[in-house]
């Protein structure tokens, strides 16, 4: 069974990592992807579309505030992409332009020739159905990550093609609980944890978007702790994740997220923490702890961070009972063995498995 995996961009290396853990049960995925990793990650087949990041139509895209990802959890709705007028012109103005590209990779690649089309960010090539009605037969699925669902909705088309629709964001199931949440694949593979603490604590944050993990609010906190306590504190930020990684494993406390204002949980990036056997502490409403049995993370809400985090840099004992849990927890919970193998039991209720 062959199967392609679809992205806007590979962040964070969760589609392509996704692609390649087909090949457990010995079938062959295949990675697409949209435009250039940022940072690093592996692009695939390279549709190498204009103005998704970049250009007109992305400065069009921030006068519409699509820069703007924060949604508190009170807020979270099902929303439908494309009912405003404004935005249906931008994503129709958008698929013509893509739509030049993607037929010649089409024919390069020979992207009808797929068992299953996994559309990892809810983007089917294009906004519009054109594709998916090439695609007549095919398996379609959708798989939701980060903010798109969260602050801008799903698209109206796989919402009717879309056989399964799977999510590894928390919140994305009180959106829609029909969801089947799956939780973010990991490979700790040659990560190699921590063995000693620094003499100087240090404390390490690395935000894709400051905004969405809290940041300004963990800095404020910081500082204020800093007025009666010594310790180092880094923010990660603007590097190639190779970078980041190395930074990472100088840090003796990690901070995921504060605030729950675009997501709720954890991402990658307390994951990483947690491969290199550095507490870490985030925010996880209790609703979504049955989501994530035995966890290690250290919870902490934007009201209490300071006086937790001032627990961890003074319980020496505390931190390395977190580090062992969580280089356990790692290794077994986020395994993308164990991730893909809970997509193809809905693959194998769908008959998609001979």
């Amino acid at each position: 069974m062959r199967v392609l995996h679809i992205t806007p961009e590979n962040i964070q290396d969760v589609p392509g990592l996704l692609s390649r853990s087909h090949s457990y049960f010995g079938d062959e995925g295949v990675l697409a992807t949209m435009v250039r990793s940022r940072l690093g990650f592996p692009n695939g087949i390279l549709l190498d579309y204009p103005f998704l990041n970049s250009g007109p139509l992305a400065r069009l895209g921030k006068v519409m505030g699509r820069h703007d990802v924060n949604v508190l959890e009170t807020e979270l709705q099902l929303k439908i992409k494309g009912q405003r007028t404004l935005e249906r012109a931008y994503f129709q103005g958008r698929d013509y332009v893509w739509l030049y590209h993607l037929s010649r990779a089409w024919r390069r690649y020979d992207l009808d020739d797929y068992d299953i089309y996994h559309f990892d960010g809810d983007v089917p090539f294009i906004f519009g159905s054109r594709i998916l009605r090439k695609l007549t037969g095919k398996r379609i699925v959708t798989h939701f990550f980060g903010s798109e669902l969260r602050k801008w909705g799903m698209n109206r088309y796989l919402r009717d093609y879309a056989q399964l629709r799977f999510t590894s964001e928390l919140d994305h199931t009180k959106i829609d609980p029909s969801l089947i949440f799956v939780p973010i694949p990991y490979a700790v593979g040659s990560v190699k944890p921590r063995e000693r603490e620094n003499n100087v604590l240090r404390v390490g944050h690395s935000p894709t978007r400051r905004t969405a993990k809290g940041t300004q609010d963990i800095i404020a906190a910081i500082n204020e702790l800093k007025e009666d306590m010594s310790f180092e504190f880094l923010i990660i930020e603007g590097v190639p994740h190779w970078k980041c990684m190395e930074l990472k494993a100088t840090c003796d406390i990690g901070i995921d997220q504060i605030g729950n204002y675009a997501g709720t949980g954890y991402g990658r990036s307390g994951l990483e923490f947690l491969a290199l056997g550095i507490p870490t502490i985030t925010e996880i409403p209790d609703e979504y702890e049955k989501l994530l049995p035995a966890h290690p993370f250290i919870k902490a809400t934007k009201r209490s961070f300071k006086e937790i985090l001032r627990l961890v840099l003074t319980n020496s004992r505390l931190r390395q009972t977190k580090r062992r849990q969580g280089i356990k927890w790692v290794h077994h919970f986020p395994n993308p063995k164990r991730i893909i193998s809970r997509i193809y039991e809905e693959y194998g209720k769908k008959g998609w498995i001979c």
